[in-house]
């Protein structure tokens, strides 16, 4: 709200409450703030009174258009105007001195006030800083007054018109990638998940062989790796540090100087598991976390010997030092977490969620979380220990992406929030709202709606804050890669709430500071020089993919999904420049599922339609396969006789999909995707949304392993089809390509 003392004015006057009084001595009374708010509540506007309290002001701007000054609003109690004197010195400094301090002479001309009983407001238009570059930045502002002085802490944050690009593709080179979930990479050499080192192997791969300039991956977010608790990459407990099962434990350097941790993991029993793990069909979370914390709470230990005890000055202890500092809080209140759910979740597993723990250690900043802090340091370094691997890790990865020639390298994915059971939640509760879940209204595609089961944030107190959580999300996603996708990107204009205990069709659309965010993803696309990708599918605001696309945000677009009014596939040559094109996403059917109807088959088996339902999407399924043939057959991609082949095939036929590729990587959109589950035409789907035991969600392997990605003779097929299809469609061939 714009002032306070405004809206409390305009909410008394509404319902009659008098905010003053007269006695019989004719003296004025005016009662309290507090008194006020509980008369409106009676009349049924409840209102916490800390809305009504100053905090620190907030200024999204931009670098190439500031304002030449602005009206900053200071509340205070005691009128020091009363003589009519409104001159005093203004001082504007700058928290870290970046800023050369600003001083001026206050006048009448610069001062206006607003008194009530309640509040008192002093107005006073400070100049802006010239030439500030783009960034963020804490200012404090004091007026000194004779006899008063009041102040205010400013966050302005000036950021850039648009999202960054690489100057290849900002100079409109078209580019390929290939995308895949790190946890089904197999390998002779991982612990039953994939790591990053298999990454590693992924990008030889990706880079010598398809000719791609980027690798997409689901979002790597910490989750709690435990049952019953969701395994999606989509519902974290953490988004700003990932998940510790993509550690390739081998690699980290105190492992192969702690002969226990070695000895641990060379056990015959630990070996067996390891083996089992890595042949399962599906990937089991809960016993790779549990192997691998063993050892990297071991390889810690050796850390510790080596480098902290008594010894606290050599340059590996130094570069951990300076990654904790570089995290500031945001590290320390997720180790606390980890460390409080460790101990417990030792005394039972319902604790895993903070919100069973003693109520006493529900806030990370009260006395028993301080007084388990100092009793536990150890345990707090071993998590920020952790974090510190997975940085020196994943962000050797990303080099090793841009040493091999790729323009983007790693494009990671943002989740569209957390779990409400899980560390960032506890860490940050008065930027969430509890009692509240968001999800989508019923619609053809869900006719009852969904919830995802996540919180809303709080935007004003985002705001207050001066954005550093969303600014520290968007940081952590984007450091680590060249591109970052946005989930659920109309997060930035709306979200839908439901409140608790009640159904999709009883929620509403909620506003969010739409200009601001959009201001605030360019700023950190620059800082972090990685492009955008918004995730705009769906029924969206009027106007707001346009919007995105002018803050140099890339739209989203899928093969799928791009139709016409009459529901015919638009020609490839109607696709956006700015925008990444893929067939499909984890949540639909890869081509080979769509082609075979394998999604209506499961989703009849598990029950969430019937007999007659199924009928009806088959039928529908073949209209849409008929539509898909006749715009690959008309932009040029099919033949006449290869159109009939498939259409007589219940699975993909190798022309039709070599025509499909085609068609996708013909597109002048700029960036082009496609998954390894369509590069292989793997019938098994990543997620099906809405079951979670009726399918085997978030833990589908590869169909070949990274060594198989280079011996086996139908990988390596696939792998040279898709090389020559990326040459034959103009778009941009890694120089490393054999």
């Amino acid at each position: 709200m714009k002032s306070s003392l405004t809206f409390l004015e305009y909410l008394l006057e509404t319902f009659g409450v008098e905010p003053a009084y007269k006695d019989t001595e004719g003296r004025m009374h005016y009662p309290d703030l507090p008194a006020l708010l509980r008369v409106l509540q009676q009349k049924g506007v409840c209102l916490r009174e800390d809305l009504f309290h100053e905090g620190p002001e907030t200024l999204v701007t931009s670098s190439e258009n500031p304002p030449d000054e602005l009206s900053i609003t200071l509340q205070h109690e005691l009128d020091i105007f009363r003589d009519g004197v409104h001159k005093g010195l203004l001082t504007v400094k700058e928290s870290s001195d970046a800023v050369e301090p600003l001083q001026e002479i206050i006048d009448e001309t610069r001062v206006s006030t607003k008194t009530s009983s309640f509040i008192k407001e002093t107005t006073i238009r400070v100049p802006f800083p010239k030439g500030l570059k783009k960034g963020r930045y804490r200012f404090r502002l004091t007026a000194e007054f004779p006899g008063s002085t009041l102040s205010k802490d400013l966050n302005w944050l000036v950021c850039p018109e648009t999202c960054y690009q690489p100057p290849e593709i900002a100079n409109g080179a078209r580019v390929a990638g290939i995308a895949l979930a790190l946890y089904g990479i197999r390998s002779q050499a991982n612990w039953g998940i994939g790591d990053f080192s298999d990454l590693k192997r992924i990008i030889d791969w990706a880079a010598d062989d398809l000719g791609a300039d980027f690798v997409g991956l689901q979002p790597l977010h910490a989750i709690f790796n435990k049952s019953p608790f969701n395994t999606s990459p989509y519902l974290p407990s953490s988004r700003l540090y990932p998940n510790y099962v993509y550690l390739d434990v081998s690699a980290i350097e105190d492992f192969n100087e702690s002969e226990k941790a070695r000895i641990i993991a060379s056990l015959p029993t630990n070996q067996s598991l390891i083996c089992q793990l890595r042949n399962r069909e599906h990937l089991d979370y809960e016993e790779v976390a549990a192997l691998k914390i063993i050892v990297l709470k071991e390889s810690f230990r050796t850390f510790l010997e080596n480098n902290a005890r008594g010894h606290r000055c050599n340059e590996r202890w130094e570069q951990f030092e300076e990654f904790r500092q570089s995290q500031d809080q945001y590290l320390r209140r997720f180790a606390l977490f980890c460390a409080l759910q460790e101990h417990f979740v030792e005394q039972s597993p319902r604790f895993c969620s903070w919100r069973n723990w003693p109520t006493a250690y529900h806030d990370p900043e009260g006395d028993s979380v301080k007084n388990f802090e100092r009793e536990n340091q150890e345990k707090m370094l071993f998590w920020m220990y952790v974090q510190w691997q997975l940085h020196l890790q994943l962000s050797g990865v990303q080099e090793y992406a841009l040493a091999k020639g790729m323009i983007i390298g790693l494009y990671n994915d943002l989740a569209l929030a957390v779990d409400s059971n899980g560390a960032d939640y506890w860490a940050w509760q008065n930027l969430f709202h509890d009692g509240f879940t968001i999800g989508a209204p019923p619609d053809s595609f869900s006719p009852r709606g969904q919830n995802w089961g996540v919180p809303p944030p709080n935007r004003d107190a985002m705001r207050q804050s001066g954005y550093n959580l969303f600014l520290k999300n968007l940081e952590a996603n984007c450091s680590y890669g060249g591109a970052l996708r946005i989930d659920h990107v109309m997060q930035l204009n709306h979200l839908f709430w439901i409140a608790a205990g009640c159904t999709p069709s009883e929620g509403a659309y909620v506003k969010e500071y739409e200009d601001e965010l959009l201001s605030l993803v360019a700023l950190e696309s620059h800082r972090n020089k990685a492009m955008i990708i918004g995730e705009d599918l769906g029924t969206l605001p009027e106007g707001f993919r346009e919007r995105l696309m002018r803050k140099g945000m890339f739209s989203y677009r899928l093969f799928y999904f791009e139709q016409d009014d009459r529901g015919n596939y638009i020609p490839f040559t109607n696709y956006p420049k700015t925008a990444l094109v893929s067939i499909s996403t984890h949540d639909l059917p890869t081509l080979a599922g769509f082609w075979s109807n394998q999604d209506i088959k499961l989703r009849e088996e598990m029950g969430i339609i019937d007999e007659g339902q199924a009928e009806a999407q088959r039928r529908y399924r073949t209209t849409q396969k008929a539509r898909m043939m006749e715009r690959l057959f008309q932009d040029g991609f099919l033949t006449d006789q290869n159109a009939h082949s498939a259409w007589e095939s219940l699975t993909p036929t190798d022309d039709l999909h070599s025509a499909v590729l085609s068609f996708v990587l013909h597109t002048p959109s700029l960036l082009a995707l496609i998954s390894q589950e369509d590069l292989f035409l793997d019938d098994r789907q990543q997620n099906f949304p809405g079951t979670t035991s009726e399918h085997p969600n978030w833990v589908t392997k590869m169909r070949y392993s990274v060594e198989e990605l280079r011996s086996h003779k139908e990988a390596c097929r696939m792998a040279q089809k898709f090389r020559r299809l990326i040459e034959a469609s103009g778009r941009r061939m890694n120089p490393t390509t054999r």
